[in-house]
C-alpha cells in the first residue's frame, strides 16, 4: 500500500518534463533587388549629317546622365551632346563611335546605313542626305506627316507615323518661328521630323497642347493643337552650331506610304537616362 502511495506521491512531486517549444521560425528576408540606378525618359530625332548628327529637342536631353539612340527601345548607342538652344527648344547630338560591331547595335548600322570603319582606315559613312530641310516655309492648309516614337514602346516597338495639316503659320504666343498642325502628337514625338508631301523635312515637332490647362483656362477642351519648329529656325541653329546644310530639292508628290519608308530611314528614338 505504502509503495502505491509513494508511487502516486512521487507522480504528484516529480518535476513535470515538458517537450520544448519549437522556435519560431524567423522569416527569410527576401533580397531586394538592387536599387534603379536612374530612370529613363524617350523622345524622337533625327539624322541630319552623313558623320551621325542627330538633331532633337533641348527638353529632350535635359538634365540627363547620359543620352543613346536607336530604331527602338532595345537597340540604342550612345550619342554625345554637341550644342543647345533652350530658347528655340533644339539640340545637336553626334553618335560616340562609327566603329561599332556589336550584336545589340548590328540592326541599328544596318538600319543606318553605316559602314563600320575597316583596319585599312575606310571610314565612309553613307547616312541621310545632304539636303533635308525644305527652304520654304510651311503654307496654311498644306498636309504634313510626322515621324517618331509616341510612349516609347509602350504600344509597339516601332516607328509611327501620322498625319495632318498646317493649322496656323505661327506657333504659341504668336513665334514666328513656330507653327500649328492638328497631326496627331503624343509624349515621345518631341525631337521627331514633320514631312512636306515631297519629302522635305518643314519642321520638328516641339510639344502638345496641354489640354486639361488650357480647359481650365478657358472653359473648353481644345483638339489636336501641336506645335512645330519651322525649318528656317532649324537651319540657324545647325548653322550656329557648326554644320550648315544645304537645301532639300524635292519637288515631286508621293504616296504616304513612301514618306512613311523615308521617315523610317531618318527617325530614331531618343532616350535620356537620369
Amino acid at each position: 500500500v505504502w509503495e502505491n502511495n509513494a508511487f502516486k506521491y512521487a507522480r504528484k512531486v516529480s518535476p513535470t518534463v515538458t517537450a520544448e517549444k519549437p522556435k519560431p521560425k524567423v522569416a527569410k528576408k527576401k533580397e531586394q533587388p538592387p536599387p534603379s540606378t536612374g530612370t529613363g525618359t524617350s523622345g524622337s530625332g533625327f539624322f541630319v549629317s552623313k558623320q551621325g548628327h542627330v538633331l532633337t529637342n533641348e527638353h529632350v536631353v535635359r538634365k540627363c546622365n547620359r543620352v543613346t539612340v536607336g530604331d527602338n527601345a532595345n537597340r540604342q548607342v550612345q550619342v554625345a551632346v554637341l550644342e543647345t538652344d533652350r530658347r528655340n527648344d533644339l539640340a545637336l547630338l553626334k553618335l560616340s563611335s562609327t566603329t561599332m560591331a556589336s550584336a545589340e547595335t548590328k540592326s541599328l548600322i544596318s538600319k543606318l546605313g553605316i559602314r563600320i570603319i575597316s583596319k585599312s582606315g575606310n571610314s565612309d559613312i553613307p547616312l541621310s542626305s545632304n539636303g533635308l530641310l525644305r527652304s520654304d516655309d510651311v503654307e496654311l492648309g498644306e498636309e504634313v506627316m510626322v515621324g517618331g516614337f509616341p510612349y516609347g514602346d509602350i504600344f509597339s516597338n516601332t516607328i509611327k507615323v501620322t498625319r495632318g495639316i498646317v493649322s496656323a503659320i505661327r506657333g504659341m504666343g504668336d513665334d514666328s518661328g513656330q507653327f500649328q498642325m492638328d497631326a496627331a502628337v503624343q509624349a515621345g514625338n518631341s525631337g521627331g521630323p514633320i514631312y512636306d508631301e515631297n519629302g522635305n523635312i518643314v519642321g520638328v515637332v516641339i510639344s502638345q497642347l496641354n489640354r486639361l490647362k488650357v480647359a481650365k483656362t478657358l472653359g473648353s477642351l481644345p483638339e489636336n493643337v501641336n506645335f512645330g519648329i519651322k525649318a528656317s529656325t532649324v537651319r540657324q541653329f545647325l548653322t550656329s552650331a557648326g554644320l550648315p546644310t544645304r537645301w532639300s530639292e524635292r519637288s515631286k508628290s508621293m504616296p504616304t506610304r513612301e514618306l512613311a519608308k523615308i521617315a523610317k530611314r531618318q527617325t530614331v528614338m531618343v532616350v535620356c537616362h537620369r
